[in-house]
């Protein structure tokens, strides 16, 4: 052996042998290095006899070898270079005795396998051993076995690369060694045959394969059960060694057992974890402190994939902690937790408990589906509350902001329409619970809205429009709002309520851009009379001025009186645009006669063929009173400066209640409100006195002016008692609407069947419901359609009944 190794070595670099002659030419020097003499050549003859190999040759050189390997695996010195092992190697295999050389060679490392894999065998979790002492020892024999089989492939690598690769039924060494300690694993404690048999590689890998953790007590099954015995103590929050567990995933993953062996004992036992966690943190924990734990064992989930387990367990291993832990407690966490949690505006609680609602198929619309009930049961009870009726709109704002501000910041806002639809399905349910009652207070909020509040900007009050029209989309009944807002904006120009006329006109723009021209065409003719008014009384201005030079009879001259001047302005209403104010028969003093005499002739003369008819009951009056304490100017209504002018006659300084009745002949209830105002008010406001004291005016009460009256200010407007609305009055406003829906439900179907000429009930129905603009019954429909074939517009089909003609 020695002399074929020496031989091998000592051939030189570059030389080819061969049984041929080899001729080698080249230049020869002198010793004194110059160049001369002629070309020689030199030959080289073959052997005459070949050289035989030692017959111990592979026997000798495999036991330097196999002590190499031994003392490689007991962590001891090597004897020889690695470079003369390396050779070694190169020689058996260029002789062809690779084939042996692998076998040898395997079967001194399943040997050694077989050795360090059964000194594991006494330990384990079923032993008295501590799993994690266990597994370190594992992880020991594990790192050893690695670095040897490196060592060993670095020796063995020139069979490695060459005779391995180049037969297809062998494993590379590395591959090799992982298979011989795989299988030990699982022969351990099975009673299967070991890999250094015959046939014993292909035998103990079916093994393994088909194993799983249930019934076996092989080794690889007490590495996975003392694995998951330290998960679980980490779960459990006690400190254990996750670099431990990276070693012992990476181990598996190498021996191809962390998808087939680990992997799915590792996800069954999370599962069952869970299953039993999940149920007793529901019943001792809020739904708050639930959902955080839940979060809590969600990322400790992501942190375990981070730090030991591979990537691709993340979805296996989130699905699990999702579909045992959350899962089933979805339907009790939203129903427990939803309406407590959007009651007290806990924003960032619902997004949690959307956010793992999510995680659950379907979880998605048990919440919205839940956030739409809850809208409804809260703003069905704000609607329907009859005790906080005045503070039902401020309330419903409120609310709506309170959903407004959940939806965007934990729903997902407009990125989540699926929540959007609910909530607007929920308030448009909530805002028609009662259908007439919400659009009348809603322009009521907007008449109080509109006459003012201190320290509110425009800004502030564009702000509360916009969100008011947002409740308005959801009234269903806008015909009845319209009623209302037109009769209660008629009184804010008329009196001049306004706070802002910007204001005014920006709400009718708002009311245009969402129900369209027809639902505004009466309040843009209300505005269009005051400018028209405006223009009509500076043209009258004018016209007293070039006439007055020529009027002069009895003390009066132009626009005077007695040398006091008067000053006139009148709004001219048309109308199809106000409201209907009923007439009063009142008696006008005669110091305003002529004045309403001369602009009656004007007008008329103006505007031919138009007639005026005054209503007193929306006029006001400024008029000058000397008290003994001093001259003082009083804004008051049309009715009290009646009433006050009564006192004008020093010789009566006293005047019974019946006295005025029959010199004003206002109204008996409207006389008396008006007196009230004036002798029952605030006490800086009484102008007139009462007696016998009270708050209620009387039949058999006196009046008289009041002497010592008096105020820091010099114009004091005199506040009117308002009548608050009856009943009756709502119920006529009401019945107005009825009736003009009746109008309309009636041109709505003649206009459909004069189109259709033939249409069933059900379609009429239909395209009817499509083109009103106010939610009605299919029974006011059959009532009206009864009418109108009375009326002979439409007439029942002959052959079936539910179906209607059109009378052309």
């Amino acid at each position: 052996m020695s002399a074929a190794a020496s031989s091998s070595q000592s051939r030189p670099a570059g030389l080819v042998m061969s049984s041929r002659n080899a001729t080698v030419q080249g230049n020869n020097r002198g010793n004194n290095g110059a160049a001369g003499g002629s070309n020689k050549k030199m030959v080289i003859r073959p052997f005459k006899v070949q050289p035989k190999l030692p017959e111990n040759f592979e026997d000798a050189t495999w036991e330097v070898l196999r002590q190499a390997v031994v003392a490689v695996q007991s962590k001891t010195a090597v004897a020889i270079s690695y470079e003369e092992l390396y050779r070694a190697v190169e020689n058996l295999c260029v002789h062809k005795m690779g084939a042996r050389l692998y076998e040898r060679l395997r079967m001194e490392c399943a040997r050694h396998v077989a050795a360090v894999v059964g000194s594991l065998a006494s330990g384990g979790v079923e032993g008295l051993m501590d799993p994690a002492l266990f597994l370190a020892k594992v992880d020991d024999v594990w790192q050893d076995h690695c670095e040897h089989m490196l060592t060993i492939r670095n020796i063995f690598l020139y069979m490695d690369r060459s005779f391995v690769m180049q037969t297809s039924a062998l494993q590379p060494i590395w591959e090799m060694g992982l298979t011989l300690f795989r299988l030990e694993l699982a022969a351990q404690g099975r009673g299967l045959q070991r890999p250094g048999a015959a046939g014993g590689v292909q035998a103990a890998a079916a093994g393994a394969g088909e194993g799983g953790v249930a019934g076996n007590t092989g080794l690889d099954i007490k590495i996975v059960k003392g694995m998951l015995r330290v998960m679980e103590r980490q779960r459990n929050g006690e400190a254990v060694n996750l670099a431990l567990l990276r070693s012992l995933v990476r181990m598996l993953g190498s021996l191809g057992l962390y998808k087939p062996l680990f992997l799915r004992a590792f996800l069954e036992d999370t599962e069952r974890y869970f299953a039993v966690e999940g149920t007793k943190k529901m019943e001792s924990l809020d739904v708050v402190a639930f959902l955080l734990h839940v979060e809590r064992r969600l990322g400790e989930a992501e942190e375990s994939v981070v730090h030991y387990l591979e990537p691709g367990t993340r979805k296996a291993l989130i699905t699990a902690v999702e579909s045992r832990l959350l899962a089933p407690h979805v339907t009790a966490l939203i129903d427990k937790g939803l309406t407590p949690l959007m009651d007290a505006q806990r924003v960032e609680d619902v997004r949690r408990l959307y956010q793992l609602a999510c995680r659950k198929p379907g979880g998605a619309e048990e919440l919205k589906a839940a956030f739409n009930a809850y809208i409804r049961r809260r703003g069905g009870e704000l609607v329907g509350d009859d005790a906080r009726e005045k503070e039902m709109i401020e309330d419903l704002l409120a609310f709506k902001n309170k959903c407004d501000v959940i939806l965007s910041e934990a729903l997902g806002g407009r990125s989540n329409p699926a929540c959007l639809a609910a909530m607007k399905d929920g308030f448009e349910f909530a805002l028609n619970v009662r259908p007439s009652r919400p659009a009348e207070l809603l322009a009521k909020f907007l008449d109080a809205k509109l006459k003012g509040e201190k320290g509110v900007s425009e800004g502030e009050m564009e702000g509360l429009l916009d969100r008011v029209m947002v409740l308005f989309r959801y009234v269903g009944s806008k015909d009845v709002f319209e009623a209302f807002y037109k009769k209660d904006l008629a009184k804010r120009l008329l009196l001049g309520r306004s706070a802002s006329a910007d204001l005014e006109r920006s709400m009718v723009a708002k009311l245009k851009a969402e129900c369209g021209a027809t639902f505004t065409n009466k309040f843009e003719g209300m505005f269009k009379d005051m400018d028209l008014s405006r223009e009509l009384m500076g043209n009258y201005a004018q016209f007293l001025g070039t006439t007055a030079a020529g009027e002069k009879a009895g003390g009066r001259e132009g626009g005077r009186e007695g040398g006091r001047e008067v000053e006139t302005s009148v709004h001219v209403l048309t109308t199809g645009y106000w409201p209907a104010y009923p007439s009063s028969d009142v008696v006008v003093p005669p110091v305003l006669e002529p004045h309403m005499a001369r602009f009656s002739a004007y007008y008329t003369g103006k505007y031919q063929g138009r007639r005026l008819l005054w209503q007193h009951s929306l006029g006001t009056c400024v008029i000058k009173a000397r008290f003994p304490l001093g001259t003082k100017e009083l804004s008051v209504s049309f009715f009290q400066a009646i009433v006050l002018l009564c006192f004008n006659d020093g010789e009566s300084p006293r005047v019974a209640f019946t006295d005025i009745k029959a010199a004003t002949r206002i109204e008996d209830g409207e006389l008396r409100r008006t007196l009230q105002s004036l002798a029952c008010g605030k006490i800086n406001q009484r102008v007139l006195q009462k007696e016998p004291k009270g708050k209620d005016v009387e039949d058999n009460d006196v009046f008289s002016l009041n002497a010592g009256f008096t105020h820091k200010l010099y114009r004091i407007k005199i506040n009117t008692i308002q009548l608050k609305e009856t009943v009756e009055e709502n119920d006529k406003t009401h019945a107005e609407v009825h009736r003009d829906r009746q109008y309309q439900i009636d041109a709505a179907i003649v206009r459909i069947m004069k189109a259709r000429k033939k249409l069933s009930h059900n379609l009429l129905l239909s395209e009817l419901f499509g083109q009103l603009k106010f939610s009605v019954v299919p029974v006011d429909v059959k009532r009206r359609l009864e009418s109108l074939i009375e009326r002979d517009y439409l007439c029942r089909d002959d052959i079936n009944p539910s179906v209607y003609n059109y009378v052309a």
